[in-house]
């Protein structure tokens, strides 16, 4: 592993163990090609988080991290749809592993 690859590595260790992030992004993947409005109902009723600045902070940061993909519609309403990319499918599996473990 090169330095890099390491330092990208601690990013995304970092990033996945702050509050949300990981049930989000398993919420993403369960309802492929979901909408904002959808994913923040889901996170506020199960007290994923507390404000809708934390939604748009956790899908940002999955976006950023390559795991997620976004679409914003061109027609009106506009509307912001999320799915989780090819790298996120083969992270979300490595880290289910992960998980049956503990």
């Amino acid at each position: 592993m090169t330095k890099s690859q390491s330092k990208d590595f601690i990013t995304f260790l970092r990033t996945m163990s702050k509050k949300g992030f990981y049930d989000t992004f398993n919420h993403v993947l369960e309802n492929e090609n979901i909408h904002y409005n959808d994913v923040l109902k889901h996170c506020l009723e199960k007290r994923i988080v507390d404000s809708r600045a934390s939604i748009t902070i956790i899908l940002n940061g999955l976006t950023e991290l390559d795991l997620l993909e976004r679409e914003v519609s061109q027609t009106r309403p506009i509307r912001t749809t999320y799915k989780v990319s090819k790298k996120g499918k083969t992270v979300l599996k490595h880290l289910k592993d992960l998980e049956i473990l503990f």
